[in-house]
């Protein structure tokens, strides 16, 4: 056991990085003593030294290498570069005297153990040099995603019909070509009506989106190309144009953290096991060499939490140290940049007309910046014709005390100049959130969206608190007000409250008051039960403005992908009863749906499908929607093989052996297996697992490698009925490799059998031969013999 010297104290230091929290606790530093500087003059030789080579450890630290000494008079004596090569300060060494033993060093103590030739040595970090080392820090995974060419097709359909004979059809499409450049898309919305009172059909088409996108996943960068929307912060507007956009596109590394991590800073006094815990829950453990350290495991968690570091060293003694940190999703960790630019035409009447674009360009760019792990700086500018208009802004956490925001930005719009600023601020501690936002302009602020038919904004103001107390329920608070340019003043307040009881039942109150206008009320009252296998109903009562409105309901949702969802509810007001029932079905191919409703005098019934068709791998495959990335799997031609998604079944090949497998997440690893058991036995397989990285919106083939083998089971004996011994090799048709080895009862497995063979045996006392034949039997594992071995 290492022996620690007396003056030695153990120093933990904590910092955390990222909320601008320092909380240290450091003990008194030992210092060398006062040595004279003597003349520094060659030692003579003694005639009782000699040289040793030891195993050395430093702090419980081993070094690599043996390191030389001179042993004289029972006591070891260290070269300056064998003491800096174990580690000792330069400016510690040169205020040593060359004829110095190690023991005599200030503050170091050394234990030598001649039989063991290794010395022990405790020294204070301060005339060391120890590097921090990294703890806890995992390589961020780094996918590469491919695609597979094809072209899909997702589509929904619906239908209605009326007691007034009055009928509607309608479909939404999307088209999509991939490959591994990247994806073409576009998409329709169709519609054909028939009133009652008119005998003819009206069918209006409209072109929503046709896009062209290419990604670098390298570079993290995103190009598209047709009708997208423009990038933005959270004081500006998105604006729908036609042209180029290019930017940051962190999505296309996902294992990534853009939000900054705290960091946990220490000093081990020894070899120590450390593990941290977040609000109670471990989330690293492992083990640290002796010297300073950082611990970079912090979870990515939005608001305040509490962290407790636990340090173990080689003695058993445990030293604990709990902090508090804060942390938010919207900085960016310090370095990290995300920008976007985009340039085209503003889109007019969007899903009402296909090619209705502005005769005038514009063109926007936003960039964000994290300066350190505290501080994100932002900035986005804007313009087309006869206006421009661009701002700064940032946000910051202040300590514990939650984050705040802020933002400034100028407009010129035809001579008319304007400005709008933000402020924010956001806490999340423990059961505790509040926050309050403003959104101001002053003079003709205006954006391009404004100048397109999107209504300025005067005012925006919002606050809300919030506590939730587990045992009583949670409760919050919010206020709310709006005013845009020559639109009345809107101002709301409003509590609610809801609590979780016992089996599945959860209370609700709400209520919200229209601060200028005092009849503007409403009360809100639900009650809702959730039982098992996956039926919950709820009731409910709404108080507003004089009127009250009854609801009830009961639905049920299926366990399972492919079972049945249905829901019934009902209405009360003070003026009619309505109701309505809806059943669905989810299957591999689609989904589909159908229900009824009733208000009153009118009655409607609507069915509705949803799908997509994939055309890729030589084949044509129908599924249920398919929203991003998935995957065409094929068993190499053998049918009924069960594949799985995630480990979770996905469906059985075809008669090709081949299945589409939705569902999968772009740009991430998604595990595809395969179930072996009911395989044939004489069917080899490469992988039973593969990872599958599919491109946003796109397909990949994924093959999984088999082959049927030509095997058999032979039983071996000598010529006087013996079994051939265990461990015999066995050579097969003059191949110089063993094919294998002889196991019990002489028995031997053997692949690659042709139609006539010739085996060699051999072993420490046996050199022998057999000759057989082989028929091939599909999904069998033929067992030949006894066979002859002949000498």
């Amino acid at each position: 056991m290492l022996r620690l010297a007396k003056r030695l104290k153990q120093c933990v230091i904590v910092s955390l990085v990222g909320s601008g929290l320092y909380i240290g606790q450091v003990a008194a530093q030992l210092r060398p003593a006062e040595i004279p500087n003597t003349q520094k003059t060659s030692e003579p030789p003694h005639e009782n030294s000699n040289s040793v080579f030891l195993s050395a450890t430093l702090n419980g630290n081993p070094d690599a290498d043996l390191t030389p000494f001179t042993e004289r008079d029972g006591q070891l004596y260290l070269s300056k570069a064998g003491a800096a090569q174990l580690g000792f300060k330069d400016d510690f060494l040169k205020n040593i005297a060359p004829d110095t033993p190690l023991s005599a060093y200030p503050g170091v103590k050394a234990d030598y153990n001649r039989s063991m030739q290794s010395v022990s040595i405790t020294a204070p970090f301060s005339i060391l040099n120890v590097s921090t080392a990294i703890v806890g820090r995992q390589a961020a995974v780094r996918t590469v995603a491919k695609a597979s060419p094809g072209v899909m097709l997702n589509y929904d359909l619906y239908s209605s019909y009326t007691n007034k004979n009055d009928i509607a059809l309608s479909s939404f499409a999307e088209l999509r070509a991939f490959n591994n450049f990247g994806v073409l898309s576009t998409s329709y919305l169709l519609q054909g009506q028939s009133p009652h009172d008119k005998p003819e059909w009206t069918r209006t088409t409209v072109r929503l989106d046709s896009t062209l996108e290419h990604s670098l996943q390298e570079s993290q960068i995103t190009f598209r190309v047709g009708d997208t929307l423009t990038n933005g912060v959270s004081w500006t507007r998105q604006t729908r144009i036609g042209g180029f956009q290019v930017g940051r596109n962190f999505a296309l590394q996902p294992y990534q953290t853009t939000a900054p991590l705290p960091a946990y800073f220490g000093t081990a006094a020894l070899p120590s096991a450390v593990e941290l815990y977040i609000n109670g829950m471990q989330q690293y453990s492992g083990q640290v060499q002796a010297g300073p350290f950082q611990l970079n495991a912090m979870p990515s968690i939005n608001g305040a939490g509490q962290a407790q570091v636990v340090l173990t060293d080689a003695l058993g003694r445990r030293t604990v140290v709990s902090f508090p940190f804060y942390n938010s999703a919207r900085l960016l960790r310090s370095g990290l940049t995300d920008w976007s630019f985009e340039t085209g035409y503003v889109r007019n009447a969007y899903g009402y007309h296909s090619f209705d674009y502005s005769r005038n360009p514009m063109a926007s760019g936003t960039i964000r910046h994290g300066f350190n792990d505290f501080l994100t700086a932002e900035s986005h500018i804007e313009g087309s014709k006869g206006i421009v208009s661009g701002g700064v802004g940032a946000v910051a956490t202040v300590g514990l005390l939650g984050t705040v925001s802020a933002s400034w930005a100028q407009s010129n719009a035809q001579g008319l100049k304007g400005s709008q600023y933000t402020l924010g601020y956001q806490l999340q501690r423990g059961i505790f959130s509040l926050g309050a936002n403003t959104q101001r302009s002053a003079g003709n602020y205006r954006d391009v969206a404004s100048m397109y038919g999107g209504v300025p904004t005067i005012r925006n103001d919002s606050a809300y608190a919030g506590v939730d107390t587990g045992k009583f329920g949670s409760l919050s608070v919010n206020y709310v007000r709006l005013q845009q340019a020559d639109q009345p003043r809107y101002r709301y307040g409003g509590v609610s409250w809801s609590r979780a009881f016992d089996h599945g039942v959860m209370l609700s109150l709400s209520a919200n008051q229209n601060l200028d206008d005092r009849g503007d009320r409403s009360v809100y009252l639900s009650l809702t039960f959730n039982w098992d296998k996956g039926i919950s109903a709820y009731g409910s009562a709404v108080r507003a403005k004089n009127a009250t409105t009854y609801s009830a309901g009961v639905s049920r949702s299926s366990p399972t992908e492919d079972g049945w969802n249905w829901n019934l509810q009902g209405q009360k007001t003070d003026q009619a009863i309505s109701a309505s029932g809806q059943a669905s079905r989810r299957t591999r191919y689609a989904d589909f749906n159908a229900g009824i409703n009733s208000a009153g005098a009118s009655q409607n019934a609507y069915v509705g499908a949803s799908g997509s068709v994939v055309a890729m791998g030589g084949s044509v495959f129908a599924s249920r929607r398919i929203y991003d990335g998935f995957a065409v799997v094929s068993t190499d031609g053998i049918p009924d093989v069960p594949i799985k998604n995630q480990n979770r079944p996905a469906g059985n090949t075809d008669s090709q052996g081949l299945l589409l497998v939705p569902g999968l997440q772009s740009y991430e690893k998604n595990k595809i297996s395969i179930d072996p058991t009911n395989l044939p036995v004489d069917m080899r397989i490469e992988h039973v697992n593969l990872e599958v990285v599919p491109r946003r919106g796109s397909g990949l083939n994924v093959t999984f490698a088999m082959e049927r083998v030509h095997a058999a089971s032979l039983i071996l004996q000598h010529p006087d009925g013996r079994n051939v011994a265990m461990g015999a090799q066995a050579y097969l048709n003059g191949a110089t490799q063993s094919a294998g080895w002889v196991g019990y009862d002489g028995r031997l497995y053997l692949e690659g059998l042709n139609a006539d063979n010739q085996l060699i045996v051999r072993s420490e006392g046996t050199n022998c031969s057999v000759r057989f034949s082989y028929s091939a039997k599909a999904d069998s594992l033929p067992e030949i013999g006894p066979l002859p071995c002949m000498p």
